[in-house]
């Protein structure tokens, strides 16, 4: 795991690839993170002990939402916001990016198969697996 010190205490990267990265924070009172967005993440703040407010946009900037154990919240791409550490806390954060349905970019069509690829035709009869013909002659394999 990746230590890395802020103002606001401590972030211990946990698990980071492409989609997603995952942090343990150690955060201290008195304390908040800069007010700042992110251009396609999103951003889950999970509560594990303490007490956190968070403030977005969709507060006008000023209210807060104030989180205890167990509590969650999450903020969108693009969403201004920051944390505010009333006590001394621990949260884990999750950075993901949007999951979409329509994310695939199909160059041929999937179906049924109308006939046996060239290759699979010559390698079938010297592999010791049956062809499939001859299992359902036997009655399945």
């Amino acid at each position: 795991m990746m230590r890395e010190s802020k103002v606001w205490g401590e972030r211990w990267l946990i698990r980071q690839d492409s989609t997603h990265a995952t942090s343990f924070l150690k955060l201290k009172a008195g304390y908040e993170c800069s007010w700042h967005s992110h251009r396609e993440k999103y951003n889950l703040f999970v509560i594990v002990s303490g007490k956190i407010g968070i403030v977005t946009e969709q507060f006008d900037g000023n209210s807060e939402v104030i989180l205890g154990p167990g509590e969650c919240f999450t903020t969108k791409p693009g969403e201004k916001h920051k944390f505010i550490v009333h006590e001394d806390s621990q949260m884990i954060e999750e950075m993901y990016v949007e999951y979409r349905e329509d994310d695939i970019q199909r160059e041929i069509q999937g179906g049924k198969l109308r006939t046996m690829h060239p290759v699979l035709e010559k390698i079938l009869p010297k592999m010791s697996v049956p062809h499939p013909e001859y299992c359902d002659k036997l009655g399945g394999a």
